[in-house]
Protein backbone atom coordinates (compact mmCIF):
# COMPACT_ATOMS: atom_id res chain seq x y z
CA UNK A 1 0.00 0.00 0.00
CA UNK A 2 0.99 3.11 -0.47
CA UNK A 3 2.87 5.99 1.42
CA UNK A 4 1.32 8.91 1.95
CA UNK A 5 4.61 10.59 3.71
CA UNK A 6 5.30 13.76 1.88
CA UNK A 7 2.51 13.48 -0.25
CA UNK A 8 0.51 16.82 -0.81
CA UNK A 9 -3.50 16.59 -0.59
CA UNK A 10 -6.21 19.28 -1.36
CA UNK A 11 -9.08 19.36 0.89
CA UNK A 12 -11.96 21.39 1.10
CA UNK A 13 -14.12 21.23 4.00
CA UNK A 14 -11.94 20.80 6.06
CA UNK A 15 -12.37 22.91 8.87
CA UNK A 16 -15.65 20.64 10.20
CA UNK A 17 -17.65 17.35 10.01
CA UNK A 18 -15.98 14.66 6.77
CA UNK A 19 -13.62 17.28 6.12
CA UNK A 20 -12.31 17.64 9.36
CA UNK A 21 -12.47 13.86 9.39
CA UNK A 22 -10.55 13.58 6.42
CA UNK A 23 -7.98 16.17 7.30
CA UNK A 24 -6.91 14.55 10.70
CA UNK A 25 -6.30 11.45 9.26
CA UNK A 26 -4.18 12.38 6.37
CA UNK A 27 -1.78 14.57 8.86
CA UNK A 28 -1.86 11.39 10.59
CA UNK A 29 -0.32 9.44 7.74
CA UNK A 30 2.14 12.62 7.46
CA UNK A 31 0.78 14.22 4.52
CA UNK A 32 0.62 17.59 3.82
CA UNK A 33 -2.78 19.43 4.09
CA UNK A 34 -3.94 22.37 1.90
CA UNK A 35 -7.45 22.88 3.36
CA UNK A 36 -10.00 24.92 2.68
CA UNK A 37 -13.09 25.91 4.54
CA UNK A 38 -15.57 29.14 5.30
CA UNK A 39 -14.62 29.30 8.75
CA UNK A 40 -11.58 27.55 10.93
CA UNK A 41 -12.54 29.39 14.26
CA UNK A 42 -13.77 26.27 15.40
CA UNK A 43 -11.21 23.79 14.54
CA UNK A 44 -8.47 22.61 16.42
CA UNK A 45 -6.06 21.84 13.24
CA UNK A 46 -2.53 22.80 14.38
CA UNK A 47 0.14 20.78 12.75
CA UNK A 48 3.12 22.06 10.77
CA UNK A 49 2.11 19.98 7.74
CA UNK A 50 -1.63 21.96 7.56
CA UNK A 51 -2.26 25.00 5.30
CA UNK A 52 -5.68 26.94 5.93
CA UNK A 53 -7.19 29.09 3.38
CA UNK A 54 -10.52 30.71 4.38
CA UNK A 55 -12.59 31.28 1.56
CA UNK A 56 -16.62 30.34 0.84
CA UNK A 57 -16.22 28.21 -2.35
CA UNK A 58 -19.67 29.88 -3.62
CA UNK A 59 -17.68 33.22 -4.09
CA UNK A 60 -16.11 31.37 -7.85
CA UNK A 61 -14.10 34.27 -8.67
CA UNK A 62 -12.52 33.87 -5.41
CA UNK A 63 -12.21 30.29 -5.51
CA UNK A 64 -10.28 30.85 -8.97
CA UNK A 65 -7.86 33.44 -7.19
CA UNK A 66 -7.02 31.00 -4.74
CA UNK A 67 -6.78 28.03 -7.31
CA UNK A 68 -4.27 30.35 -9.30
CA UNK A 69 -1.67 31.41 -6.31
CA UNK A 70 -1.60 27.34 -5.29
CA UNK A 71 -1.13 25.67 -8.31
CA UNK A 72 2.29 27.84 -8.33
CA UNK A 73 3.07 27.04 -4.81
CA UNK A 74 2.08 22.85 -4.87
CA UNK A 75 1.72 20.52 -7.66
CA UNK A 76 -0.94 17.97 -5.79
CA UNK A 77 -0.98 14.65 -5.84
CA UNK A 78 -4.68 14.42 -4.09
CA UNK A 79 -7.87 16.57 -4.73
CA UNK A 80 -10.11 15.51 -1.93
CA UNK A 81 -13.56 17.90 -2.72
CA UNK A 82 -15.75 17.14 0.42
CA UNK A 83 -16.87 20.72 0.70
CA UNK A 84 -21.07 20.83 0.58
CA UNK A 85 -23.97 22.34 2.44
CA UNK A 86 -27.67 21.02 1.65
CA UNK A 87 -31.15 22.76 1.65
CA UNK A 88 -34.57 20.59 1.35
CA UNK A 89 -37.42 21.11 0.38
CA UNK A 90 -40.08 21.59 -2.48
CA UNK A 91 -38.01 23.64 -5.35
CA UNK A 92 -40.15 26.79 -5.26
CA UNK A 93 -39.49 27.44 -1.70
CA UNK A 94 -36.08 28.45 -2.54
CA UNK A 95 -34.77 31.83 -3.74
CA UNK A 96 -33.10 32.43 -7.43
CA UNK A 97 -29.72 33.28 -4.76
CA UNK A 98 -30.13 30.55 -2.71
CA UNK A 99 -30.44 27.83 -5.74
CA UNK A 100 -27.15 29.55 -7.23
CA UNK A 101 -25.04 29.40 -4.08
CA UNK A 102 -26.30 26.18 -3.34
CA UNK A 103 -25.22 24.72 -6.64
CA UNK A 104 -22.32 26.78 -6.84
CA UNK A 105 -21.02 25.50 -3.66
CA UNK A 106 -22.15 21.92 -3.99
CA UNK A 107 -20.61 21.76 -7.85
CA UNK A 108 -19.24 24.56 -9.20
CA UNK A 109 -16.78 24.98 -7.01
CA UNK A 110 -15.11 21.30 -8.21
CA UNK A 111 -15.13 22.21 -11.56
CA UNK A 112 -13.35 25.03 -10.99
CA UNK A 113 -10.45 23.48 -8.56
CA UNK A 114 -10.16 20.79 -11.35
CA UNK A 115 -10.11 23.32 -13.94
CA UNK A 116 -6.98 24.57 -12.27
CA UNK A 117 -5.41 22.10 -10.70
CA UNK A 118 -5.52 19.10 -13.11
CA UNK A 119 -3.24 20.34 -15.63
CA UNK A 120 -0.63 19.89 -12.93
CA UNK A 121 -1.71 16.29 -12.46
CA UNK A 122 -1.57 15.54 -16.16
CA UNK A 123 2.18 16.95 -16.44
CA UNK A 124 3.35 14.52 -13.75
CA UNK A 125 1.05 11.69 -14.66
CA UNK A 126 -0.41 11.04 -11.62
CA UNK A 127 -2.52 11.78 -9.09
CA UNK A 128 -5.66 10.93 -7.15
CA UNK A 129 -9.25 12.78 -6.68
CA UNK A 130 -12.17 11.69 -4.76
CA UNK A 131 -15.16 13.51 -4.67
CA UNK A 132 -17.47 13.13 -1.43
CA UNK A 133 -21.14 12.81 -2.96
CA UNK A 134 -24.14 11.69 -1.17
CA UNK A 135 -26.65 8.53 -1.68
CA UNK A 136 -28.88 11.53 -3.13
CA UNK A 137 -26.42 11.26 -6.11
CA UNK A 138 -28.06 7.75 -6.73
CA UNK A 139 -31.55 7.83 -5.71
CA UNK A 140 -33.10 11.25 -5.52
CA UNK A 141 -36.01 11.72 -3.04
CA UNK A 142 -38.37 14.00 -2.05
CA UNK A 143 -37.69 17.56 -1.19
CA UNK A 144 -34.43 16.50 -2.51
CA UNK A 145 -34.43 18.38 -6.08
CA UNK A 146 -31.85 21.19 -4.95
CA UNK A 147 -29.15 18.70 -3.56
CA UNK A 148 -29.42 15.79 -5.70
CA UNK A 149 -29.29 17.92 -8.71
CA UNK A 150 -25.92 19.14 -7.38
CA UNK A 151 -25.00 16.09 -6.17
CA UNK A 152 -25.71 14.26 -9.27
CA UNK A 153 -23.84 16.94 -11.20
CA UNK A 154 -20.91 16.05 -8.76
CA UNK A 155 -21.44 12.06 -9.95
CA UNK A 156 -21.42 13.10 -13.88
CA UNK A 157 -18.11 15.24 -13.11
CA UNK A 158 -16.53 12.19 -11.42
CA UNK A 159 -17.57 9.92 -14.18
CA UNK A 160 -16.59 12.16 -16.93
CA UNK A 161 -12.91 13.03 -15.50
CA UNK A 162 -12.94 9.48 -15.04
CA UNK A 163 -12.55 8.94 -18.81
CA UNK A 164 -10.86 12.20 -19.48
CA UNK A 165 -7.99 11.64 -16.94
CA UNK A 166 -6.94 7.69 -16.64
CA UNK A 167 -4.23 7.80 -19.82
CA UNK A 168 -2.56 10.85 -17.74
CA UNK A 169 -2.57 8.51 -14.48
CA UNK A 170 -5.31 10.44 -12.97
CA UNK A 171 -7.71 8.05 -11.12
CA UNK A 172 -10.90 9.57 -9.82
CA UNK A 173 -13.10 8.16 -7.12
CA UNK A 174 -16.39 9.30 -5.72
CA UNK A 175 -17.83 8.22 -2.10
CA UNK A 176 -21.67 7.85 -2.35
CA UNK A 177 -22.41 8.13 1.95
CA UNK A 178 -25.83 8.05 3.48
CA UNK A 179 -27.07 9.84 6.27
CA UNK A 180 -23.52 10.54 8.56
CA UNK A 181 -23.46 11.98 11.95
CA UNK A 182 -22.11 15.01 11.82
CA UNK A 183 -23.19 19.53 12.50
CA UNK A 184 -24.97 18.77 8.89
CA UNK A 185 -27.85 17.95 10.09
CA UNK A 186 -27.82 21.09 13.14
CA UNK A 187 -29.38 22.79 10.35
CA UNK A 188 -32.02 20.72 8.78
CA UNK A 189 -35.35 19.41 10.71
CA UNK A 190 -34.42 15.88 10.35
CA UNK A 191 -31.78 14.02 11.67
CA UNK A 192 -30.42 10.15 12.06
CA UNK A 193 -31.96 7.69 14.40
CA UNK A 194 -29.91 8.07 17.78
CA UNK A 195 -28.43 4.51 17.33
CA UNK A 196 -25.10 4.00 16.62
CA UNK A 197 -26.51 1.62 13.69
CA UNK A 198 -28.49 4.81 12.05
CA UNK A 199 -25.61 7.10 11.12
CA UNK A 200 -22.16 6.78 9.02
CA UNK A 201 -19.18 8.07 11.11
CA UNK A 202 -17.08 10.95 9.52
CA UNK A 203 -14.28 8.82 10.34
CA UNK A 204 -15.79 5.82 8.14
CA UNK A 205 -15.54 8.02 5.15
CA UNK A 206 -11.98 9.41 5.57
CA UNK A 207 -10.94 5.45 6.10
CA UNK A 208 -12.81 4.70 2.82
CA UNK A 209 -10.75 7.86 1.32
CA UNK A 210 -7.73 6.41 2.61
CA UNK A 211 -8.13 3.64 1.36
CA UNK A 212 -8.43 4.72 -2.11
CA UNK A 213 -5.02 6.32 -1.97
CA UNK A 214 -3.00 3.64 -0.83
CA UNK A 215 -4.36 1.44 -2.99
CA UNK A 216 -2.44 0.66 -6.00
CA UNK A 217 -1.99 3.68 -8.56
CA UNK A 218 -3.30 1.30 -11.68
CA UNK A 219 -6.55 0.38 -9.86
CA UNK A 220 -9.76 2.78 -9.88
CA UNK A 221 -11.98 3.00 -7.64
CA UNK A 222 -14.84 4.33 -9.51
CA UNK A 223 -17.65 4.19 -6.68
CA UNK A 224 -17.81 3.61 -3.06
CA UNK A 225 -21.78 3.44 -1.81
CA UNK A 226 -21.73 3.70 2.39
CA UNK A 227 -24.82 2.84 4.12
CA UNK A 228 -25.90 2.81 8.03
CA UNK A 229 -26.61 -0.89 9.30
CA UNK A 230 -29.91 0.53 10.19
CA UNK A 231 -31.79 3.57 8.57
CA UNK A 232 -33.62 5.62 10.66
CA UNK A 233 -34.89 9.38 10.26
CA UNK A 234 -35.90 11.68 13.23
CA UNK A 235 -37.82 14.19 12.19
CA UNK A 236 -38.80 15.32 15.76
Amino acid sequence: MSDLKNKIALVTGASSGIGLAITQCLLKQQCRVIGIARDFSKSDLKNSLFEAHQLDLSKLDNTADLMKILRKQHVFDFIIHSAGSGLFGSIEQFSVSQIDKHIKTNLTSALVISHYLIPAMRLQKSGRIVFIGSESAVNAGKKGALYSSAKFGLRGLSQSLREDCSKDGICVSLINPGMVRTAFFDQQTFKPGPQPSNAIEATDIANSVLHILRSNPDLVIDEINLSPRNKSIDFS
